[in-house]
């Protein structure tokens, strides 16, 4: 899995997909119209109304001689019947549930498959945010959710593609093999769109589109504006964003106003007093439930993909994003943001905000982000990362660990307030890891 990207691809086209009927057809049609193989990887299948017509588009394009490859995530995709999927295997679809559970595994249990990708021959790919279900029209009264991806064509299929086969290898446990893939050239002077396909794994130690969001915000000039579902960002991330505002950047963030996860809209609303505060615009997208991640920076670069800016999606999570340099699209998804702006976002004002808020409502702002920040604060993903012998910081930050839930256990067995056992269990592994570190380095 240590495939690497191109820097850029130029001379590929890109277009703005947003879900809704529209998209749910043209995604049928990619598969349905596939010759040689499908590729779809995703956070959740649900067999609901989209999720039983990809099932079924799958089927079809196995029965024709497609070779289909379907990986889901374990978790994210729990509601995904065995039935389903072994009427998948029984018609020739390999599919594969990611990251499962597994003692050789065991210390990548928070490493989930959050990307969404589709890939149809070399020709075409989505890449973006919408999962295969449209679940959430009941939370948003008939309307689709707000949610976005990119259509690409040109080389960077081909990346994808290969990108693609890697993980879907390492975690299938066959031996398989994929139909090759064809080498596409497209003339540069064709099109003046550069892209760049970015990821983070923390695995892999690669942290490509969380190092892109800050380097932007740090050189941006004139205008930021950011759309982002589940907003729980870093400390650091904050203040960039603030030291932009105070530098004369119009920084606009888009929250949503409902969401699946309500908990982390009223996390999210602590926050926005320190933002609003220091000039940080704040809409809340109050049409239909918000599930899009999406970023444009001075009309000149833009990204869209799975990211969050959360630390689900900076230290656990495979997320990819699609990076756009071009001038031309960047404007152009400007105007499509300003026109939903228009059509149902509710800006967020300092004086209403903190007048007209009840105090059970504060209360619940800071419960909430009390227990995201314990959550964020107290994740060990990062004490599970791939160890190296020039880096220690790990195995200091796995012996401190081990030390303060053992201080926990200890109080736990002799306080009757809470449990003491979970807090020893949770030390014996992070002391079981290091051992394996220093046995391999020994090796």
């Amino acid at each position: 899995m240590r495939h690497k990207f191109s820097k850029s691809n130029r001379g590929t086209s890109v277009n703005l997909l947003l879900e809704g009927d529209d998209y749910f057809n043209h995604y049928i049609h990619l598969i349905e119209s596939a010759n040689d193989y499908v590729h779809l990887q995703t956070y959740i299948f649900e067999m609901d109304e989209f999720g039983e017509r990809v099932h079924a588009a799958l089927i079809r394009a196995a029965q024709r001689g497609v070779q289909v490859c379907v990986l889901i995530d374990k978790i994210g995709s729990l509601n995904f019947s065995h039935e389903a999927e072994e009427s998948l295997r029984e018609n020739q679809v390999l599919i594969e549930r990611f990251n499962g559970f597994s003692y050789k595994r065991f210390f990548r249990m928070g490493r989930r498959l959050h990307h969404k990708i589709l890939l149809a021959d070399a020709n075409h790919a989505v890449v973006g945010g919408i999962n295969v279900t449209n679940s959430n029209y009941s939370l948003s009264s008939g309307q689709h959710q707000l949610d976005f991806a990119v259509e690409l064509q040109g080389p960077v299929v081909n990346e994808l593609s290969h990108y693609c086969q890697s993980i879907f290898r390492k975690s299938y446990p066959k031996k398989i093999s994929f139909k090759g893939i064809p080498l596409i050239i497209i003339d540069p002077s064709s099109n003046d769109v550069i892209l760049r396909v970015s990821i983070n794994d923390w695995i892999y130690r690669r942290w490509q589109i969380a190092k892109t969001y800050s380097r932007l915000i740090k050189d941006a000039k004139k205008e930021i504006t950011i759309i982002n579902a589940y907003f729980f960002p870093r400390r650091k991330f904050k203040k960039e964003l603030v030291d932009a505002a105070k530098r004369g950047v119009k920084v606009r963030l888009i929250l949503p106003k409902i969401s699946d996860w309500p908990s982390y809209i009223l996390a999210s609303e602590y926050l926005y007093a320190y933002f609003l505060k220091h000039h940080v615009e704040i809409y809340q997208w109050k049409k239909s439930v918000l599930h899009g991640k999406m970023a444009t920076v001075d009309g000149h670069f833009a990204t869209i993909g799975s990211f969050n800016l959360n630390y689900t999606s900076y230290q656990q999570n495979l997320e990819m994003n699609i990076d756009v340099l071009s001038t031309k699209v960047t404007q152009q998804w400007d105007e499509k943001i300003k026109n939903l702006m228009a059509q149902g976002c509710e800006k967020i004002e300092w004086s209403s905000f903190t007048r007209n808020t009840s105090f059970r409502i504060k209360c619940l702002r800071f419960f909430f982000y009390i227990v995201l920040s314990i959550v964020a604060n107290l994740s060990v993903t990062l004490t599970y990362q791939e160890d190296n012998n020039k880096n220690k910081f790990y195995s200091l930050v796995r012996l401190c660990g081990a030390v303060f839930f053992f201080l926990l256990g200890v109080l736990g067995a002799i306080l009757p307030i809470m449990p003491g056992t979970p807090f020893f269990i949770i030390c014996f592994f992070l002391i079981y890891r290091q051992v394996l570190f220093i046995k391999k380095i020994r090796m």
